[in-house]
């Protein structure tokens, strides 16, 4: 085999192997001999440009076909409708002034609560008509304390005075029977069970105390079954049949 090659430039023969002609003085070598540390550099970005190309690329989602006459428009999410329950009412309430009865306010039983802070007592009056004579009183009342009133239908006027009143309806309260009460009016059943009560005057100044056993809270003094003036400790009995017990000025404790 020979041993001599042409030279790449001048075309004479040289000796193979040679990095430059003798006669032109050509470089013999190829561009990665002429430039090993570039050649390296540009393998070693090839490498990790291979590498890292593989993790940084996405994978492939499979394209799914649809029929292009199908309507693929995604449909609108619709909010789930709720059925809300319908707001109940708001009671009506009544505070100080003159109503019309079966006009401005009608006929039936009345929770009272008691709104002056400074005097602590109300007044309620039922009147057969506007003449404001004492002759036009049907009823009345002096409260030092919460309680229940009845306006009846024959009425024609209802004074309030230092209280708010508002209608309830027997069937719908629920029995809250307490052990110990003061000043107010108490329904027999609801709010005071049937029993024997030991009685304690609170009112320090007359020192005195009234109790009333009724048949209503029409505050007619015909609907008045019994009732004391307490001066002292003692006792009184709630018996079946009472509708309401009034208290002023004392308290009651149930007897076991």
């Amino acid at each position: 085999m020979s041993n001599l090659v042409k030279c790449k430039s001048c075309n004479n023969e040289i000796a193979k192997g040679v990095k430059k002609c003798v006669h032109c003085g050509k470089d013999q070598r190829n561009f990665i001999g002429r430039h090993k540390i570039l050649t390296g550099l540009v393998i070693i970005i090839a490498i990790v440009a291979a590498s890292t190309s593989g993790k940084d690329k996405p994978a492939t989602k499979e394209t799914v076909t649809t029929n292009s006459s199908a309507d693929v428009t995604p449909k609108a999410k619709t909010k789930t409708e709720t059925k809300s329950e319908p707001a109940k009412a708001k009671t009506k309430t009544y505070s100080d002034g003159k109503y019309l009865v079966n006009k401005d306010i009608e006929s039936g039983l009345y929770k009272v609560t008691l709104k002056d802070s400074i005097m602590k007592m109300g007044y309620v009056e039922r009147a057969k008509d506007l003449d404001m004579g004492v002759d036009s009183i049907l009823a009345n009342i002096i409260l030092t304390g919460n309680g229940y009133i009845e306006i009846l239908k024959t009425d024609v006027v209802v004074k309030l005075q230092g209280v708010e009143i508002e209608p309830i309806k027997i069937k719908d309260l629920k029995p809250a029977i307490k052990k110990e009460a003061s000043d107010g009016i108490y329904l027999v059943g609801y709010d005071l069970a049937v029993g024997t009560y030991k009685t304690e005057v609170t009112d320090t100044v007359t020192k005195m105390g009234y109790v009333e056993r009724s048949k209503s809270v029409a505050m007619n003094a015909s609907d008045i079954i019994a009732n004391e003036i307490v001066q002292g400790p003692g006792y009184v009995k709630i018996v079946k049949g009472d509708f309401a017990v009034r208290l002023q000025g004392v308290k009651i404790t149930l007897q076991k």
